[in-house]
């Protein structure tokens, strides 16, 4: 009878343990998906609404923070003992978004909603480049062009009043920024990016109803965009330079040294300091600078370091002649790495992805290239865009290093699969986190050293300069925003210790100057995944297997660096296990 009734009390102990188990996790799903239901509602995409672009006044803002911040605290209560890997993964990653969510309102994030290459009304013209292949979908598109104004409004509102508290970006990071406005300020509306959906008639809409959309097109075009545009550029001038700040750092925010603190643990997934990164990247210079070295005694070059990249930023062989040649050297070396993914990668993806220049109406403050996705049930495939703007400052030997971390292995083949795994929630689908992701574009250069990609001591000197360029970001982002570095000192470290181009030099470090935190995660994130190589690789010895251990990278998506470290670790005791049998 005894045995019986303690058979009884242990079936019912994991049946209750069961039930908290599912109940944890149905609660981070259902605030997953209140959160999704919330923002759906808050910017409606395919639906025609009072707001089409969203509202942004101060109201609304609070509104969402009441929201986010419930959810977090529902997100505080519960406990994650009682939650399976998979369910702590969930928990981990929505928390991490939601708390970023409430340091963007606490910390007024909102009031300085520009970067040096970035911006409401530049994110805005990315509307012009979807298909609207339906008399509903360019209505909606119309209705857009028509909210520019008050979306505009409400935006320039927000800036003036970061301006009277001192948050927005000082001017010296803004050079060449009126090219942002300035291009859509045409008096022919058919030479506007925005005219693009109204080129050619989609298939199955009547020449009637195209000639009235024709018609809508094109006013709202001239009566709303173009106009507002001006009104843009008129702020600019009369109203931001002549006020916006003089100093560099994050720190001169109110609150700014707290500010920054929380962008570098968002932006590592860590619990580092700003001077625990800015050592550890110190560090990471000085052991790049001597691989450097052994790199210029291998083509004989008598000389220093600087004047070996001075070398290389002024002979000519070592930039493209054309934007075809250079969008043509990028598509070959994109092929040649496809035909090798193979030798490191168990499962690839499906969605293609073609190579193709940035945007003219971003190109001139935009850095070298960057990979932007498509949904996996549209009908785009992904791409890599390379910039093709300024020619003379677009070095050929850095582009391997470039297409590797752009397109693959880095950040098409790791958001293609990520968009396959349909297993995980909705969420976690269109999630990224810049350690992660970033840290894994910066592995995938690493991993053409082991594909044989770099053709010559040049390239394998540009995949240097790339690690280095990403190493004296910890340095540099610390700099600016903790320990109050002039914007000559940022420029001057970048450019004597990376061959990158002058004017990459400088549209880098007005980058880092007005997104405070974003660079630190590309290094910190490739230091982890290196470091849980060497983990698994050390105990598994001849059983390591890196085609199975770089699909278990990306096989839930995007991580903090937590979640991976515990991921490996629950991986390497699997095969341990496996090897003990």
């Amino acid at each position: 009878m005894k045995k019986v009734l303690l058979l009884f009390l242990t079936v019912f102990s994991i049946q209750i343990a069961d039930c908290q188990t599912n109940s944890a996790k149905q609660t981070i799903l259902k605030i997953a998906a209140d959160l999704e239901k919330f923002n759906n509602k808050e910017f409606p995409r395919d639906t025609i609404s009072n707001h089409p672009l969203g509202s942004f006044t101060e109201a609304d803002l609070l509104r969402r923070y009441n929201f986010q911040l419930a959810a977090y605290k529902n997100l505080e209560k519960i406990d994650s003992k009682k939650l399976t890997f998979n369910d702590l993964i969930n928990l981990e990653l929505l928390t991490h978004e939601v708390k970023n969510q409430l340091t963007f309102y606490e910390y007024k994030e909102y009031l300085n909603p520009i970067l040096s290459d970035d911006g409401f009304h530049i994110d805005f013209a990315f509307i012009a480049s979807s298909n609207y292949k339906t008399i509903k979908s360019l209505d909606l598109y119309i209705q857009k062009l028509k909210a520019f104004p008050q979306y505009t409004d409400q935006h320039l509102e927000l800036m003036r009043k970061g301006l009277q508290l001192g948050i927005s970006q000082p001017k010296v990071a803004l050079k060449g920024y009126e090219s942002t406005y300035e291009q859509h300020i045409v008096d022919n509306i058919e030479k506007s990016v925005f005219w693009k959906p109204f080129v050619s008639k989609p298939y199955g809409i009547s020449d009637n109803d195209w000639n009235n959309i024709i018609f809508e097109g094109k006013k709202a075009i001239a009566e709303n965009v173009v106009p507002t545009y001006k009104k843009i550029k008129t702020f600019f001038d009369n109203e931001y330079y002549p006020n916006t700040r003089t100093t560099l750092g994050a720190s001169n925010f109110p609150n700014g040294d707290a500010f920054y603190s929380e962008k570098v643990k968002f932006y590592t997934t860590t619990n580092l300091s700003p001077n625990d990164v800015y050592n550890i990247g110190l560090s990471e210079v000085e052991r790049i600078k001597k691989e450097m070295l052994e790199v210029m005694k291998e083509v004989n070059f008598n000389g220093s370091i600087k004047d070996f990249i001075q070398t290389l930023r002024t002979d000519p062989k070592f930039y493209p002649t054309s934007a075809e040649g250079l969008l043509k050297e990028a598509s070959y070396i994109s092929k040649k790495i496809d035909g090798k993914l193979p030798l490191l990668f168990g499962k690839l993806p499906r969605q293609p992805y073609g190579v193709v220049p940035v945007p003219d109406f971003l190109a001139p403050s935009y850095t070298a290239g960057r990979y932007s996705g498509a949904s996996i049930n549209s009908n785009r495939s992904g791409s890599y865009w390379v910039n093709t703007y300024n020619l003379n400052s677009r070095t050929l030997y850095t582009l391997e290093a470039l297409t590797l971390h752009e397109a693959v292995p880095g950040h098409h083949l790791q958001n293609a699969l990520t968009q396959e795994l349909t297993h995980l929630p909705k969420f976690r689908q269109n999630l990224y986190i810049n350690a992660f992701g970033e840290g894994w574009g910066l592995y995938a250069e690493y991993l053409g050293t082991e594909l044989g990609l770099y053709k010559d001591p040049y390239s394998h000197f540009g995949r240097l300069t790339y690690e280095m360029w990403r190493a004296c970001r910890l340095v540099i982002d610390v700099g600016i925003h903790q320990k109050s570095w002039t914007r000559e000192q940022a420029v001057s470290y970048l450019a004597d210790n990376t061959a990158l181009s002058l004017h990459e030099v400088n549209t880098e470090i007005n980058r880092y100057i007005c997104w405070p935190g974003q660079a630190l995660a590309y290094k910190m994130g490739e230091i982890k995944i290196k470091e849980l190589r060497k983990r698994a690789e050390d105990q598994l010895k001849d059983k390591f297997d890196i085609r199975a251990f770089h699909d278990l990278l990306l096989s839930q998506g995007t991580l903090t660096l937590s979640i991976l470290d515990k991921m490996v670790d629950r991986y390497i005791a699997a095969e341990l296990k496996k090897i003990k049998k």
